[in-house]
């Protein structure tokens, strides 16, 4: 199982959001709920960067960038939040206690409304033109198992 922040998991991570919504998932919501991330995915360019701003030691990065072209993600990286502030499009953070929150099974949706990601960096209306499309990559990627860095 690959470490978190770890570049083998940002590669798994990767691998998850350009092959998701697996056929279970997909069959849990309405289908016009897909037609509408079908339909948001090509107009997803740029860098996401989802960050954790108390990452404990033993880390080479604090945080994920994925890079965009029509809603796939053509690279997946871990760097330091000050790399990421200079070149991401949008960029979330949250403590690792809510990273450790999300990979517990909380709710993906809830982690934005409720502010336990943040958007720190972007567009706020051009983020939320996609939010769907943004919260569907934030439960591909709880989908990845991974180790975290201290147990909960």
């Amino acid at each position: 199982m690959p470490g978190f922040m770890t570049t083998e998991w940002a590669e798994s991570c990767m691998a998850a959001v350009n092959v998701w919504p697996p056929a279970e998932r997909r069959s849990s919501k309405l289908q016009e709920f897909w037609e509408w991330i079908d339909a948001v995915r090509p107009t997803v360019h740029g860098r996401l960067a989802l960050s954790v701003r108390d990452l404990p030691a033993g880390a080479g990065g604090d945080t994920l960038v994925f890079d965009f072209d029509a809603g796939k993600a053509t690279s997946a990286a871990i760097v330091e939040r000050a790399v990421a502030d200079d070149t991401a499009t949008f960029l979330l953070a949250g403590s690792y206690d809510d990273w450790r929150l999300m990979f517990g099974g909380y709710d993906v949706g809830k982690m934005v409304m409720y502010r336990k990601l943040m958007l720190e960096k972007g567009d706020t209306l051009e983020f939320f033109m996609a939010a769907f499309f943004w919260t569907e990559l934030l439960a591909a990627i709880q989908t990845v198992p991974v180790e975290l860095l201290v147990p909960a």
